[in-house]
């Protein structure tokens, strides 16, 4: 009986996965690792220091020997972690912000599958701390994979075809994270029979604005909105609004926010207010613009309160 129960013991510690699966913290390693071992990426985006979905997630999911299990010859496992007490340096800390923005996350947790080449298959956002849920998303993600893969041993417009069938599919929120899948698309239906030949050339002038901009420093602020401004009076109508977005998160609220930091008398705080209205004018589609600029005038009610608030803030 004792030699029986030893040789059981042992036969599961062969069989059985470590009780929590592990998490790497660098993309480009578990890129490598994913072609390497032909699995998918799930990417778990966290704030493990002061998010409790998160914290609930990693202990009733993320740390049983069931996810391990499920996960072990089909994941790589990368974190990215926003913790908000002890957080990493700065250049880390950017790179872990890049990957929210790449895949539009703004919640936590947050998970997403990629592929080895990065390239989105599906994702979700919440605490729902059950397993089963979580793997309909997991299994779906697998399913895309093998998708694509198929679609891309077709030609020509069949290729384009089938993959497009592939992104009709995609949850809405990772259309940007799909661009690449867009052009590949496009290269291949000479004829737009798919009909996103005018989505993959917005996608074009959005890289180029990418890329213009990669020239100004993260603070140039000046620089940055003449390229905006540039691009907006060229821009694709399919990108008016997204330009007119990027330019209210790059450089309108990051300056705005400076200049309220900053004041010393109402003047100052009315400056500010001018400039964002004046900002607004530009900044916000026809549609919602008159509602977006009442809303900001209404913040503005109290200049003096505003000071006072500020200053308050930086005792």
């Amino acid at each position: 009986m004792f030699k029986k129960t030893i040789w059981a013991i042992g036969a599961a510690m062969l069989v059985a996965p470590a009780m929590a699966a592990e998490w790497g913290a660098d993309m480009e390693q578990a890129k490598e690792q994913a072609a390497k071992e032909g699995k998918a990426i799930l990417i778990n985006f966290t704030g493990s220091d002061w998010c409790s979905h998160c914290r609930r997630m990693k202990y009733a999911v993320l740390d049983t020997p069931e996810f391990a299990n499920y996960v072990a010859d089909k994941y790589v496992l990368l974190e990215v972690d926003l913790p908000r007490r002890t957080q990493p340096d700065a250049e880390v800390l950017e790179k872990r912000k890049d990957l929210c923005r790449k895949y539009n996350v703004s919640g936590f947790p947050t998970f997403v599958m990629i592929n080895a080449s990065g390239e989105v298959l599906d994702g979700f956002t919440g605490g729902n701390a059950d397993f089963e849920y979580m793997r309909l998303y997991l299994d779906s993600a697998l399913k895309r994979s093998q998708q694509l893969q198929a679609a891309r041993e077709q030609k020509g417009e069949a290729r384009a075809k089938a993959l497009a069938a592939i992104y009709n599919e995609f949850p809405k929120r990772f259309e940007n994270a799909a661009a690449a899948l867009r052009r590949e698309i496009a290269a291949h239906d000479p004829h737009d029979i798919t009909g996103l030949q005018k989505q993959a050339t917005a996608d074009t002038q959005m890289n180029e604005l990418s890329a213009e901009l990669a020239h100004y420093g993260r603070h140039d602020y000046q620089g940055k909105a003449a390229v905006y401004d540039a691009f907006l009076a060229k821009a694709q109508p399919d990108n008016i609004e997204r330009i007119m977005e990027r330019k209210r998160a790059d450089v309108i609220f990051p300056c705005l926010n400076i200049m309220l930091l900053n004041a010393k008398n109402v003047e100052d705080i009315h400056t500010a207010r001018d400039y964002v209205l004046k900002e607004a004018e530009t900044c916000y589609p026809d549609a919602i613009r008159a509602e977006m600029i009442q809303a900001l005038k209404k913040q503005f009610e109290s200049p003096e309160k505003m000071l006072e608030d500020i200053k308050r803030r930086r005792r």
